[in-house]
Protein backbone atom coordinates (compact mmCIF):
# COMPACT_ATOMS: atom_id res chain seq x y z
CA UNK A 1 0.00 0.00 0.00
CA UNK A 2 1.50 3.30 -1.04
CA UNK A 3 0.82 6.59 0.68
CA UNK A 4 -1.08 9.25 -1.21
CA UNK A 5 1.22 11.84 -2.69
CA UNK A 6 -1.06 14.53 -1.34
CA UNK A 7 -2.30 14.53 2.21
CA UNK A 8 -3.47 17.14 4.68
CA UNK A 9 -0.66 18.08 5.23
CA UNK A 10 1.24 15.64 3.01
CA UNK A 11 4.47 13.85 3.86
CA UNK A 12 7.07 14.12 1.10
CA UNK A 13 10.07 11.79 1.35
CA UNK A 14 13.47 12.41 -0.17
CA UNK A 15 16.83 10.75 0.35
CA UNK A 16 19.47 12.99 1.91
CA UNK A 17 22.19 10.65 3.24
CA UNK A 18 22.65 6.88 3.06
CA UNK A 19 20.10 5.30 5.37
CA UNK A 20 18.37 8.60 6.19
CA UNK A 21 15.08 9.86 4.86
CA UNK A 22 13.90 13.40 5.38
CA UNK A 23 10.23 14.25 5.60
CA UNK A 24 9.01 17.70 4.68
CA UNK A 25 5.39 18.75 4.90
CA UNK A 26 3.48 20.50 2.17
CA UNK A 27 0.32 22.34 3.15
CA UNK A 28 -2.64 22.80 0.89
CA UNK A 29 -2.82 26.17 -0.80
CA UNK A 30 -3.36 28.98 1.64
CA UNK A 31 -2.79 26.85 4.72
CA UNK A 32 0.13 27.21 7.08
CA UNK A 33 2.05 24.15 8.23
CA UNK A 34 3.07 24.22 11.92
CA UNK A 35 6.82 24.81 12.26
CA UNK A 36 7.40 21.60 14.17
CA UNK A 37 6.16 19.51 11.22
CA UNK A 38 8.15 21.26 8.49
CA UNK A 39 11.18 19.04 8.75
CA UNK A 40 11.48 15.61 10.30
CA UNK A 41 14.30 13.14 9.80
CA UNK A 42 13.83 9.40 10.03
CA UNK A 43 15.84 6.22 9.55
CA UNK A 44 15.33 4.29 6.34
CA UNK A 45 13.21 1.24 7.04
CA UNK A 46 14.86 -2.15 7.02
CA UNK A 47 13.89 -4.89 4.58
CA UNK A 48 11.37 -6.49 6.91
CA UNK A 49 9.40 -3.22 6.84
CA UNK A 50 9.23 -3.19 3.05
CA UNK A 51 6.74 -5.98 2.69
CA UNK A 52 8.85 -9.08 3.21
CA UNK A 53 7.36 -11.73 5.47
CA UNK A 54 10.01 -11.53 8.18
CA UNK A 55 9.54 -9.89 11.55
CA UNK A 56 12.46 -8.07 13.11
CA UNK A 57 13.56 -9.56 16.42
CA UNK A 58 13.62 -7.60 19.67
CA UNK A 59 17.42 -7.71 19.59
CA UNK A 60 17.48 -6.28 16.06
CA UNK A 61 15.13 -3.48 17.03
CA UNK A 62 17.20 -2.61 20.09
CA UNK A 63 20.40 -2.55 18.05
CA UNK A 64 18.68 -0.23 15.57
CA UNK A 65 17.57 2.15 18.31
CA UNK A 66 21.01 2.15 19.94
CA UNK A 67 22.39 3.22 16.56
CA UNK A 68 19.72 5.86 16.09
CA UNK A 69 20.35 7.68 19.37
CA UNK A 70 23.99 8.15 18.36
CA UNK A 71 23.03 9.96 15.15
CA UNK A 72 22.95 13.73 14.89
CA UNK A 73 19.22 13.94 14.20
CA UNK A 74 15.95 13.78 16.13
CA UNK A 75 13.81 10.72 15.44
CA UNK A 76 10.06 11.09 15.85
CA UNK A 77 8.21 8.61 18.07
CA UNK A 78 4.42 9.12 17.98
CA UNK A 79 2.71 7.74 21.08
CA UNK A 80 0.36 4.82 20.41
CA UNK A 81 -2.35 3.21 22.50
CA UNK A 82 -2.56 -0.14 20.73
CA UNK A 83 -1.26 -2.34 17.95
CA UNK A 84 -3.31 -0.86 15.12
CA UNK A 85 -2.12 2.67 15.90
CA UNK A 86 1.45 1.37 15.92
CA UNK A 87 0.85 -0.27 12.52
CA UNK A 88 -0.37 3.09 11.20
CA UNK A 89 2.74 4.84 12.50
CA UNK A 90 4.91 2.23 10.79
CA UNK A 91 2.89 2.44 7.55
CA UNK A 92 3.54 6.18 7.44
CA UNK A 93 7.27 5.47 7.75
CA UNK A 94 7.98 6.87 11.18
CA UNK A 95 11.07 5.22 12.68
CA UNK A 96 9.84 4.69 16.25
CA UNK A 97 6.75 4.07 18.36
CA UNK A 98 6.32 5.49 21.85
CA UNK A 99 4.05 4.10 24.56
CA UNK A 100 2.88 6.83 26.92
CA UNK A 101 1.75 6.00 30.43
CA UNK A 102 -0.64 8.91 30.25
CA UNK A 103 -2.06 7.66 26.96
CA UNK A 104 -2.59 4.18 28.35
CA UNK A 105 -4.42 5.64 31.35
CA UNK A 106 -6.66 7.71 29.07
CA UNK A 107 -7.39 4.71 26.85
CA UNK A 108 -8.99 3.03 29.88
CA UNK A 109 -10.81 6.16 30.98
CA UNK A 110 -8.51 6.95 33.92
CA UNK A 111 -6.67 10.08 34.96
CA UNK A 112 -2.88 9.81 34.69
CA UNK A 113 -2.49 8.92 38.35
CA UNK A 114 -0.67 5.61 38.63
CA UNK A 115 -3.86 3.58 38.22
CA UNK A 116 -2.40 1.07 35.75
CA UNK A 117 -0.46 -1.93 37.01
CA UNK A 118 2.86 -3.20 35.71
CA UNK A 119 1.09 -6.21 34.20
CA UNK A 120 -1.33 -4.02 32.25
CA UNK A 121 1.49 -1.86 30.90
CA UNK A 122 3.65 -4.85 29.98
CA UNK A 123 0.76 -6.55 28.17
CA UNK A 124 0.20 -3.41 26.13
CA UNK A 125 3.92 -3.11 25.39
CA UNK A 126 3.98 -6.73 24.19
CA UNK A 127 0.97 -6.11 21.94
CA UNK A 128 2.56 -3.07 20.34
CA UNK A 129 6.02 -4.62 20.00
CA UNK A 130 4.50 -7.67 18.31
CA UNK A 131 2.61 -5.47 15.84
CA UNK A 132 5.56 -3.63 14.28
CA UNK A 133 9.12 -4.05 13.07
CA UNK A 134 10.27 -0.64 14.30
CA UNK A 135 11.70 -0.06 17.81
CA UNK A 136 9.31 0.72 20.66
CA UNK A 137 10.13 3.20 23.44
CA UNK A 138 7.99 2.58 26.51
CA UNK A 139 7.11 4.53 29.61
CA UNK A 140 8.01 2.44 32.65
CA UNK A 141 6.56 5.06 35.00
CA UNK A 142 8.31 4.94 38.39
CA UNK A 143 9.55 1.39 37.88
CA UNK A 144 6.32 0.47 39.70
CA UNK A 145 7.81 0.73 43.14
CA UNK A 146 11.25 0.79 44.73
CA UNK A 147 14.54 -0.47 43.20
CA UNK A 148 13.58 -4.09 43.92
CA UNK A 149 10.26 -3.63 42.09
CA UNK A 150 12.20 -2.04 39.24
CA UNK A 151 14.11 -5.30 38.80
CA UNK A 152 10.90 -7.12 37.91
CA UNK A 153 9.72 -4.19 35.79
CA UNK A 154 12.86 -4.42 33.67
CA UNK A 155 12.61 -8.19 33.33
CA UNK A 156 9.03 -7.96 32.11
CA UNK A 157 9.61 -5.00 29.80
CA UNK A 158 12.60 -6.72 28.21
CA UNK A 159 10.61 -9.93 27.67
CA UNK A 160 7.84 -7.83 26.08
CA UNK A 161 10.31 -6.67 23.44
CA UNK A 162 10.74 -2.95 24.09
CA UNK A 163 13.85 -1.22 22.80
CA UNK A 164 13.94 1.51 25.46
CA UNK A 165 12.26 2.48 28.72
CA UNK A 166 12.11 5.74 30.64
CA UNK A 167 11.96 5.61 34.42
CA UNK A 168 11.15 8.63 36.59
CA UNK A 169 11.73 9.81 40.13
CA UNK A 170 8.20 10.35 41.39
CA UNK A 171 6.86 8.64 44.46
CA UNK A 172 4.57 5.71 43.62
CA UNK A 173 1.74 6.23 42.74
CA UNK A 174 2.75 9.11 40.49
CA UNK A 175 0.78 12.19 39.45
CA UNK A 176 0.72 14.22 36.24
CA UNK A 177 2.77 17.27 37.13
CA UNK A 178 2.36 18.72 33.63
CA UNK A 179 -1.41 18.80 34.23
CA UNK A 180 -1.05 20.89 37.38
CA UNK A 181 -1.07 18.15 40.00
CA UNK A 182 1.41 18.22 42.87
CA UNK A 183 4.16 15.64 42.59
CA UNK A 184 6.25 14.02 45.31
CA UNK A 185 9.78 12.90 44.55
CA UNK A 186 11.84 10.06 45.94
CA UNK A 187 15.34 10.88 47.16
CA UNK A 188 18.25 11.19 44.77
CA UNK A 189 19.74 8.07 46.30
CA UNK A 190 16.64 5.96 45.68
CA UNK A 191 16.34 7.25 42.11
CA UNK A 192 19.95 6.35 41.36
CA UNK A 193 19.39 2.93 42.94
CA UNK A 194 16.39 2.36 40.66
CA UNK A 195 18.39 3.20 37.57
CA UNK A 196 21.25 0.99 38.70
CA UNK A 197 18.79 -1.85 39.30
CA UNK A 198 17.38 -1.37 35.81
CA UNK A 199 20.83 -1.35 34.21
CA UNK A 200 21.98 -4.41 36.15
CA UNK A 201 18.81 -6.35 35.29
CA UNK A 202 18.68 -5.93 31.52
CA UNK A 203 20.14 -8.86 29.60
CA UNK A 204 20.45 -7.02 26.28
CA UNK A 205 22.88 -4.13 26.74
CA UNK A 206 21.35 -2.42 23.69
CA UNK A 207 18.12 -1.89 25.64
CA UNK A 208 18.25 1.87 26.21
CA UNK A 209 17.48 3.10 29.73
CA UNK A 210 16.37 6.72 29.96
CA UNK A 211 16.43 8.63 33.26
CA UNK A 212 13.60 11.11 33.76
CA UNK A 213 13.22 13.62 36.58
CA UNK A 214 9.96 15.32 37.50
CA UNK A 215 11.51 17.96 39.77
CA UNK A 216 9.40 20.53 37.98
CA UNK A 217 10.24 23.51 40.21
CA UNK A 218 14.01 23.36 39.70
CA UNK A 219 15.87 22.95 36.42
CA UNK A 220 19.13 22.46 38.30
CA UNK A 221 17.63 19.66 40.38
CA UNK A 222 16.25 17.91 37.28
CA UNK A 223 19.60 18.11 35.52
CA UNK A 224 21.62 17.00 38.53
CA UNK A 225 19.34 14.05 39.22
CA UNK A 226 19.51 12.61 35.70
CA UNK A 227 23.26 13.30 35.55
CA UNK A 228 23.72 11.13 38.65
CA UNK A 229 21.64 8.44 36.98
CA UNK A 230 23.92 8.53 33.95
CA UNK A 231 26.86 7.91 36.26
CA UNK A 232 24.93 4.86 37.49
CA UNK A 233 24.54 3.53 33.95
CA UNK A 234 21.61 5.31 32.25
CA UNK A 235 22.10 5.55 28.49
CA UNK A 236 20.07 8.70 27.89
CA UNK A 237 18.24 11.51 29.67
CA UNK A 238 14.65 12.65 29.42
CA UNK A 239 14.59 16.37 28.72
CA UNK A 240 11.91 18.09 30.78
CA UNK A 241 12.41 21.53 29.25
CA UNK A 242 10.51 24.33 27.53
CA UNK A 243 13.28 26.62 26.28
CA UNK A 244 16.56 26.33 24.39
CA UNK A 245 18.42 27.40 27.51
CA UNK A 246 16.88 24.56 29.51
CA UNK A 247 17.60 22.03 26.74
CA UNK A 248 21.24 23.17 26.63
CA UNK A 249 21.50 22.53 30.38
CA UNK A 250 20.59 18.87 29.78
CA UNK A 251 22.90 18.70 26.76
CA UNK A 252 25.89 19.48 29.00
CA UNK A 253 25.47 16.02 30.55
CA UNK A 254 26.79 14.60 27.30
CA UNK A 255 24.21 11.84 26.86
CA UNK A 256 21.57 11.38 24.12
CA UNK A 257 18.46 13.36 24.96
CA UNK A 258 14.87 12.18 24.65
CA UNK A 259 11.56 13.76 25.54
CA UNK A 260 8.62 15.75 24.25
CA UNK A 261 9.89 18.60 22.03
CA UNK A 262 8.54 21.97 23.22
CA UNK A 263 5.30 22.12 21.28
CA UNK A 264 4.75 25.22 19.24
CA UNK A 265 7.99 26.77 20.50
CA UNK A 266 10.52 25.30 18.07
CA UNK A 267 10.58 22.98 15.05
CA UNK A 268 11.69 19.44 15.73
CA UNK A 269 14.69 19.98 13.46
CA UNK A 270 15.91 22.62 15.95
CA UNK A 271 15.30 20.23 18.84
CA UNK A 272 17.58 17.81 17.03
CA UNK A 273 20.26 20.45 16.53
CA UNK A 274 20.25 21.04 20.29
CA UNK A 275 20.86 17.34 20.94
CA UNK A 276 17.38 15.80 20.99
CA UNK A 277 17.58 12.26 19.60
CA UNK A 278 14.08 10.91 20.30
CA UNK A 279 11.08 13.21 20.07
CA UNK A 280 8.04 11.61 21.70
CA UNK A 281 4.70 13.00 20.54
CA UNK A 282 1.94 12.04 23.01
CA UNK A 283 -1.84 12.59 22.74
CA UNK A 284 -1.84 13.49 19.02
CA UNK A 285 -3.13 10.13 17.78
CA UNK A 286 -5.69 9.73 20.54
CA UNK A 287 -7.15 13.23 20.20
CA UNK A 288 -7.20 13.06 16.39
CA UNK A 289 -8.84 9.63 16.45
CA UNK A 290 -11.39 10.64 19.07
CA UNK A 291 -12.31 13.74 17.09
CA UNK A 292 -12.85 11.65 13.96
CA UNK A 293 -14.97 9.20 15.94
CA UNK A 294 -16.97 12.06 17.38
CA UNK A 295 -17.66 13.53 13.92
CA UNK A 296 -18.75 10.16 12.53
CA UNK A 297 -20.94 9.40 15.54
CA UNK A 298 -22.60 12.83 15.47
CA UNK A 299 -23.41 12.31 11.79
CA UNK A 300 -24.82 8.86 12.51
CA UNK A 301 -26.85 10.16 15.45
CA UNK A 302 -28.25 13.21 13.66
CA UNK A 303 -28.74 11.81 10.13
CA UNK A 304 -29.07 8.10 10.63
CA UNK A 305 -26.06 7.41 8.41
CA UNK A 306 -22.32 8.04 8.57
CA UNK A 307 -21.92 8.18 4.78
CA UNK A 308 -21.56 11.97 4.65
CA UNK A 309 -18.60 11.91 7.01
CA UNK A 310 -16.69 9.46 4.84
CA UNK A 311 -17.53 11.35 1.66
CA UNK A 312 -16.39 14.71 3.05
CA UNK A 313 -13.14 13.68 4.78
CA UNK A 314 -10.08 14.13 2.49
CA UNK A 315 -7.87 11.07 2.04
CA UNK A 316 -10.06 8.75 4.07
CA UNK A 317 -10.38 6.21 1.25
CA UNK A 318 -6.68 5.39 1.50
CA UNK A 319 -7.09 4.81 5.23
CA UNK A 320 -10.15 2.63 4.67
CA UNK A 321 -8.30 0.50 2.13
CA UNK A 322 -5.29 0.18 4.43
CA UNK A 323 -7.57 -0.83 7.30
CA UNK A 324 -9.46 -3.38 5.18
CA UNK A 325 -6.19 -4.95 4.01
CA UNK A 326 -4.51 -4.95 7.42
CA UNK A 327 -2.85 -8.33 7.96
CA UNK A 328 -4.19 -9.82 4.72
CA UNK A 329 -0.85 -9.88 2.89
CA UNK A 330 0.78 -11.80 5.72
CA UNK A 331 -2.18 -14.17 5.92
CA UNK A 332 -2.03 -14.93 2.18
CA UNK A 333 1.73 -15.47 2.31
CA UNK A 334 1.42 -17.87 5.23
CA UNK A 335 -1.45 -19.77 3.62
CA UNK A 336 0.57 -20.15 0.43
CA UNK A 337 3.68 -21.26 2.32
CA UNK A 338 1.85 -23.86 4.40
CA UNK A 339 -0.65 -25.03 1.80
CA UNK A 340 -1.72 -28.63 2.23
Amino acid sequence: MQMREKADPSLALRMTNPGILRITTQSQAGEETPDRWREISIIELNESQKGQNKMATAAEKRAKLKQMVQQQVCHIAPSCSDGIQARLVEWLKFPLVHISGSGQHRSLGFADAGMLTLTEMVNKAREICDAVDIPVVSDAETGYGNPVNTVRTMREMEKAGVAAVHIEDQLTPKRAGHEGFDVSLISREEFVAKIKAACDTRQDKNLVIIARSEAKDSLQERVERVALCCEAGADAVWVSARTEEEIRAFAKIGKPMCGVPPRGLMPISRYGELGGRIGCIPTVLQVAALHGMRMALEELRDKGTEAGYFKSTPGIEDTRKWYANLGNDELKALEAKYKY
